[in-house]
């Protein structure tokens, strides 16, 4: 009864406020990761994070261009596009392409597909991210010197497979994973990964306050949004920067994210 009254509450006064003013009312995370000491080669480095701008669903190019001109303005390491750039209209790729080709980064800008591009048909996706400068990483990594970025396909929608990353014997590297559903941060145990970097759940789009997230989806129960850590690994949740389904945010805005490694002694 007590959710019932909370998101009644959120259905009056809120829904307007949120599909009205949230949803647009873009914030930039400023995240600081803890990465071992041993990695201290990596400390500063930066990366820009973006997920589920779902284009075609209450698509906001205004939205887009504001996010894409925060990393510019910081002069970031590298990019990671994590994915559900669209729900299922692949016609929306095309405008959405020529806001993310303007993205810059010192490394160079990087993505993997979420469910829903998968589902729309993944190979409209792939010719979009070429299209855009974007490299798409699919079961895959590439070696960038100090470390690794590497990219899983969508667990819900694809077939990942993370054995396609190169064994420890291979390259004892640090790697930076791109996997679009936060949940598979308990699917490995390498502790290679400094940082997993996800989307899909929206950080549940709309949350009552003292209850939380309304709702999440599969594969994006346990880590809804932010920084959780693991052992010597991280992982950040992305809010994401569109809707899907209903063309509002509630105590949970889009966001830009700004993440920077930190070679220091984790807190027990």
């Amino acid at each position: 009864m007590k959710f019932a009254y909370a998101t009644a509450g959120v259905g009056t006064g809120g829904f307007g406020y949120g599909g009205l003013i949230e949803k647009t009312a873009l914030k930039t995370e400023m995240v600081t990761c803890a990465i071992p000491e041993k990695y201290q080669h990596l400390h500063g480095l930066k990366i820009g994070l973006l997920a589920d701008l779902h284009f075609d669903e209450y698509g906001d190019s205004a939205l887009v261009h504001h996010a894409v001109k925060v990393i510019n303005q910081e002069k970031v390491d590298l990019v990671m596009l994590a994915g559900d750039f669209v729900s299922n209209k692949a016609a929306s790729l095309e405008p959405l392409g020529e806001i993310l080709k303007d993205l810059r980064a010192g490394i160079g800008v990087f993505a993997v597909l979420g469910n829903h591009d998968h589902w729309m048909g993944r190979e409209h996706a792939v010719k979009f991210l070429k299209r855009a400068g974007i490299r798409l990483l699919k079961n895959e990594s590439e070696d960038l010197g100090d470390f690794l970025i590497a990219g899983q396909e969508s667990a819900w929608g694809g077939r990942p497979d993370f054995s396609k990353i190169p064994s420890r014997s291979a390259v004892d590297k640090p790697i930076v994973l791109g996997w679009h559903e936060p949940d598979t941060f308990d699917w490995y145990e390498d502790d290679r990964v400094i940082l997993q970097l996800s989307g899909h759940t929206h950080g549940g789009q709309i949350c009552v306050p003292g209850y939380g997230p309304v709702l999440l989806p599969f594969l994006g129960k346990k880590y809804a949004a932010g920084l959780y850590q693991k052992d010597s690994g991280n992982l950040y949740v992305s809010r994401g920067l569109g809707v899907i389904t209903i063309p509002a945010r509630f105590c949970c805005p889009p966001e830009v994210t700004l993440l920077t490694l930190e070679s220091r002694v984790r807190k027990a």
